[in-house]
């Protein structure tokens, strides 16, 4: 199972664009995928596939930043595909 979690993260990496900041964190039990999206992002969909190319969740950016706990998900790559009006972004998660 996958899991959003909102709430502010605080230590984050850089990101591929300007503005944009990608972190992945774990702790005894539950392991983390945080970013920290451009504005213009919010409002966007967030959308997690399985490595099949099965859809297993989605919902909308309401905020900049979002916590994706990985911690009860499958071994797998996940893709976090973010869109909105046409812009993409795609991260990949490794869970081992």
């Amino acid at each position: 199972m996958v899991a959003f979690v909102f709430t502010a993260a605080t230590a984050f990496a850089s990101g591929n664009h300007a503005d944009e900041t990608i972190t992945v964190g774990s702790t005894k039990h539950r392991t983390f995928f945080v970013f920290k999206a451009q504005k213009k992002f919010v409002g966007a969909t967030v959308e997690i596939y399985a490595s099949n190319g099965n859809l297993l969740t989605a919902q909308s950016l309401e905020r900049r930043k979002m916590i994706i706990d990985f911690g009860g998900a499958s071994t797998d790559t996940y893709t976090i595909r973010i869109t909105k009006d046409g812009a993409r972004r795609e991260y990949q998660y490794i869970k081992h």
